[in-house]
């Protein structure tokens, strides 16, 4: 018998060791569609609504208000607390803002549809972790690590263009959730590395949605928290554009 067992265990101490395989970005996309509620619940989503604050230093700074709906129609209001008020808006074919004057009054603008995406996506970032499966033909996963005291999996989003910012996102590995993103951004006094974390889920009709965005660029945070997100319940009216705003289309 010990004459049949020593070669056998020979042979098994011999066997290479069993490579453990990164996740493909797909399957880390499949587990983060269905940890927010799947891909039905996110298909069924026509409208959008958030209320929340901008804080620094845990004091109240910014108030937003947004609302978007299919077909590109955007609503945004921030409030700059003991400031004014900014806006902008889209009703899906004429996208606009509207900023206070250094007279005081307030000045419309028509913009086009790139400026109005990088304004909308400064704050749905919902809107944000729902779309990144279109860009699935540009990630790569590269390694564990740990994110937002995490054990997650790390997925890099090659940029579009030379340009454009090269993206880390982070995917934990107990509840398959994205839970944060990395850049790093150029600055005069060299690179800055900027991480967003998603905290505070909770569920919103079908949906699984994070309720704080913490912005942290070399130690120095920012929280956005929303006190209310609705789904499915926007009056159309309010993306009917302002008066002013309709002159200034018909003039051009």
């Amino acid at each position: 018998m010990i004459r049949i067992l020593v070669p056998i265990l020979f042979g098994l101490f011999l066997e290479p060791a069993v490579q453990t395989m990164n996740p493909k970005p797909e399957d880390l996309l499949g587990g983060a569609v269905h940890a927010i509620g799947g891909e039905d619940a996110i298909k069924s989503l026509e409208s959008f609504k958030l209320h929340g604050m901008i804080r620094f230093d845990g004091r109240a700074i910014i108030e937003i208000d947004l609302a978007t709906a299919l077909g590109g129609k955007v609503l945004a209001v921030q409030t700059f607390v003991g400031i004014g008020q900014t806006r902008f808006g889209s009703d899906g074919t004429t996208s606009w803002e509207e900023n206070p004057s250094a007279t005081g009054s307030q000045v419309f603008t028509l913009i086009d549809h790139t400026v109005l995406s990088q304004k909308v996506r400064k704050l749905n970032w919902v809107e944000w972790l729902t779309s990144l499966p279109l860009q699935i033909e540009r990630m790569e996963v590269l390694e564990e690590t740990m994110f937002d005291q995490e054990s997650c999996w790390m997925l890099q989003i090659a940029p579009e263009s030379e340009s454009a910012k090269k993206e880390l996102v982070f995917f934990s590995k107990s509840t398959k959730r994205l839970i944060g993103r990395r850049t790093i951004e150029p600055t005069k006094n060299g690179d800055a590395i900027v991480n967003v974390y998603f905290r505070d889920w909770q569920k919103v009709g079908d949906l699984q949605l994070f309720h704080t965005v913490v912005f942290d660029r070399e130690g120095v945070e920012i929280a956005m928290v929303f006190d209310t997100i609705e789904l499915n319940t926007i009056d159309q009216r309010i993306f009917e554009l302002p008066t002013p705003v309709i002159h200034m289309r018909d003039n051009q």
